[in-house]
């Protein structure tokens, strides 16, 4: 059973995102957006509105069979609001990822959600996740990413901001209870030059079990500031089945 490496989807995905150079073959100019079919390149294809016969407007590109984009675009890049689906296979393992939201300059940028879920070969979920809220460039940059996977502890949340974060480890159930009680696997939180980190198991010295403890203090005084993102990780959870 493989370990869930943690790697932020963005960086996973920035590959799989790069298109074929939109060079449209032959095509009449038409005074307005038409519905063409359009060969980008071997393998890659168009149909929808163009624009000086590359893809402007709403349409659909198919990079083979199993990569695909359908929504907006502007002078041939993903520009605007649109649905991309990607199905791969690494390491004997199934990929599928799935953004949906807004683009720009052929990259997610503005509020979407994206997942990313991995079946084993013998048809077991091994992970599966979920990111929502605003990108830019590709990346999450404000908003929340749960990752549920064959692993120990089997979730990990995480809630990003420029201005803070939170991520904890641990279950999902009940999960405001258990951060009341200081029951999570471990919890990491940073704002400006607050830096707080506590986990379940002793620590190696006293001085740092000191430290462990007060950090656990403080995290528990900010409680009713953190619930929100709390119970925003546990409804998210409730979409990452493994099954």
């Amino acid at each position: 059973m493989k370990k869930l490496t943690a790697l932020t989807l963005g960086i996973a995905l920035s590959a799989s995102l790069t298109a074929a150079t939109l060079t449209a073959g032959t095509s009449n100019v038409k005074a307005g957006p038409v519905k063409e079919w359009v060969q980008i390149s071997a393998g890659v294809t168009y149909y929808g509105e163009v624009g000086n016969g590359i893809p402007n407007g709403r349409g659909t590109i198919h990079w083979g069979e199993h990569k695909q984009y359908a929504g907006e675009f502007v002078n041939g890049k993903r520009e605007g609001t649109g649905k991309y689906i990607n199905e791969y296979t690494a390491d004997g393992e199934q990929h599928k990822v799935v953004y949906i939201g807004a683009w720009k300059q052929d990259q997610m940028d503005g509020k979407g959600t994206l997942t990313h879920r991995v079946t084993e070969a013998d048809g077991t979920v091994r992970s599966n996740e979920i990111q929502i809220g605003t990108f830019k460039g590709g990346l999450l940059q404000t908003g929340y990413d749960v990752i549920h996977a064959l692993a120990d502890p089997d979730f990990s949340f995480t809630y990003v901001s420029p201005q803070e974060t939170l991520h904890i480890m641990g279950s999902n159930l009940d999960m405001k209870a258990s951060f009341k009680k200081g029951q999570m696997f471990s919890a990491d939180y940073r704002k400006g030059s607050i830096r707080k980190s506590t986990s379940i198991f002793p620590a190696d010295t006293a001085a740092e079990q000191r430290k462990n403890d007060a950090d656990l203090k403080y995290l528990k005084s900010i409680q009713s500031h953190l619930n929100p993102y709390i119970e925003e990780f546990e409804r998210l959870s409730k979409q990452v089945p493994l099954k």
